[in-house]
């Protein structure tokens, strides 16, 4: 039993002590949708409408936080990089070749670039960002789902330290989900959830021999959290909290001769051959294992072992940064809220000084059978006015209006302190942005911009991390599906393909043996050295081609078909094909 009290097929008062949990946590969530609110334009305050109203000054749009912050979001994406599967064993590199182009086609046909950028916007924004890796129920589309979640339907364990939550005990996803649908999915628990959303009107739960129902409607009884958390009448919805939770048991584990340890399976041969012929050593040890439960408020409708193929949880948290004390996420723009604060208050200020002016004015200057002082000082603030003077004033120069310039100017270079302000709270400088810099030479400039993207070091470090763990994920799930049957990888090398076969069966003078064994495949996930982007292509384009212009003609030849595959013109590969075979036949197609 966990802390928490959690052990195989969860209990409702397991449950409700992890409910109490997150309810208990740091409410940071709020702060999150204030900075998103920021990104989004929604920075005026009604206080601030007002002054804005009073003032006689229009509506403002100086949100200067959102283009500083689609400028990192930019720089993500070009900087983005493929994944590449490698092998700890150099024998397994065919393998390692295979299955990386298994996770590119699964990269790309999941969408799981465009829903780790959208985690990156999420966590650079809010503090967080969320993917989910699963597999698809529609049999029509691809087997593989990666989908960015919005941050405020996970709920996790806050006494877990690792950013993987490898440590954490639970994680929840709250959804709302229409209340037939719902009836749909668990339709062995469809009685339960009508009653429970007829408020247990229309049944006699004691009449009968179905004691299940007054179990239920005496849990929902005792539930100590109100109906509306989890029924939404008007609208139809029901929200279904799908629990991922950590209980340990009891198991073995064998210990390989390198020093490497793998669970031990009674239904592996190679196990129980390995531990009769005393080549491993057998120890007993507590594993940690995974399990689902999904929840409608009180009411349990689902649990069992978790149908991944690894251990983890199926949701991806990307961390910007955190607090030292709490351990709440939070991303760029909570230091950037200050500076756009004072931004909005500045220009009222600017605003006001320019169209005020001051009146020194003698009790005798006036000719008040003509004006009030008041008329006098409503003329005086519009573009056009005309006051009378006393012709027999004492003092010629008793009348005296004053406008505060100077003031304007010193305003106007605090807003203009506080813009620059925003940027570097991002790590984004003007020449990242495009804007005229004094950095007259190309080596000072690629200064600058390294500058920024060693500010945002720490966040895209974060995301790097994330990304891996994606990728392990979407491995483990290639894998699964490849054991037991042989499969074919098509590689494509230049305008040529490479077949690679997996769990081939070949017969040999000491009996069958399996090529490629996916069940035997010690590999990992890595992220490529550069970036796959076209921008970053072409760049590499720019720099070869000055290369080969530089070479002797003999090794042109040789480059040329090279430079011609980091283009993007149609046909490149055989097109490169047709110049080396020019090249190794004299020039002879």
């Amino acid at each position: 039993m966990t802390e928490a009290g959690v052990t195989a097929d969860i209990s409702i008062e397991a449950y409700d002590k992890i409910c109490r949990d997150i309810r208990d946590q740091p409410k940071w969530r709020a702060d999150s949708d204030t900075d998103c609110d920021y990104y989004d334009g929604a920075q005026t305050s009604a206080e601030v409408i007002e002054r804005l109203k009073m003032a006689g000054i229009p509506p403002q749009d100086s949100n200067l936080i959102k283009p500083t912050i689609n400028a990192v979001l930019g720089l993500e994406a070009r900087s983005r990089t493929d994944y590449r599967v490698t092998a700890d064993d150099e024998s397994q590199a065919e393998i390692a070749e295979g299955l990386s182009a298994k996770i590119k086609e699964a990269e790309t046909e999941s969408r799981a670039d465009r829903a780790m950028s959208d985690a990156y916007s999420s966590m650079i924004r809010a503090g967080i960002g969320w993917v989910e890796i699963s597999r698809e129920f529609d049999a029509l589309k691809y087997p593989y789902r990666v989908r960015e979640v919005h941050r405020n339907e996970i709920y996790w364990d806050w006494s877990s330290r690792e950013p993987d939550l490898s440590d954490a005990r639970y994680l929840r996803r709250d959804k709302w989900i229409d209340q037939l649908q719902a009836a749909l999915m668990f339709p062995d628990r469809a009685e339960i959830i009508a009653n429970s959303w007829k408020g247990w009107n229309d049944t006699d739960v004691y009449e009968g021999y179905d004691n299940g129902l007054a179990r239920a409607y005496e849990i929902e009884q005792a539930w100590s959290r109100n109906q509306e958390d989890y029924l939404n009448r008007n609208s139809g919805m029901v929200r279904l909290s799908e629990l991922w939770y950590r209980h340990f048991e009891d198991a073995y584990v064998l210990v390989l001769p390198d020093g490497k340890v793998i669970e031990y399976s009674e239904d592996n041969p190679y196990h129980q051959a390995a531990v009769a012929q005393g080549l491993v050593q057998v120890q007993k040890s507590v594993l940690s294992r995974m399990r689902v439960s999904i929840w409608l408020g009180p009411h349990k409708l689902m649990d069992v072992p978790s149908p991944l193929p690894h251990s983890d949880f199926p949701y991806i948290p990307f961390w910007c940064f955190r607090k030292d004390r709490s351990r709440a996420p939070y991303g760029l723009i909570r230091d950037m809220r200050g500076p756009q604060d004072q931004i909005i208050d500045l220009d009222i200020l600017l605003y006001e000084v320019l169209n005020s002016v001051k009146v020194e004015v003698d009790n005798d200057a006036l000719d008040l059978s003509q004006n009030s002082y008041q008329e006098v000082a409503n003329n005086i603030s519009s573009l056009r006015s005309m006051t009378i003077l006393n012709s027999q004033r004492r003092n010629a120069s008793g009348f005296r209006v004053i406008r505060e310039h100077q003031l304007a100017t010193q305003v106007f270079q605090l807003v203009q302190e506080r813009k620059r302000r925003i940027e570097e709270v991002g790590g984004i400088y003007r020449t990242m942005l495009g804007a005229h810099t004094s950095a007259s030479s190309g080596v000072a400039i690629n200064s600058l911009v390294e500058q920024g993207s060693t500010v945002l070091a720490e966040p895209n470090d974060n995301f790097r991390h994330a990304r891996r763990l994606v990728g392990q994920q979407l491995l483990a799930l290639i894998k699964q599906d490849m054991l037991g049957s042989q499969k074919v990888v098509t590689i494509r090398q230049g305008a040529k393909q490479k077949l690679i076969y997996f769990n081939h069966s070949v017969m040999t003078a000491g009996g069958p043996i399996v090529e490629n064994d996916i069940a035997t495949a010690q590999v990992k996930v890595v992220l490529e050295d550069v970036p796959a982007t076209p921008s970053f292509r072409a760049q590499q384009l720019q720099a070869f081609s000055q290369i080969v212009q530089a070479a002797p003609p003999t090794y042109q030849a040789i480059l040329y078909p090279v430079m011609l595959e980091l283009s993007d013109v149609p046909n490149r590969y055989e097109l490169a094909e047709q110049l080396r075979r020019m090249s190794s036949t004299g020039g002879n197609a």
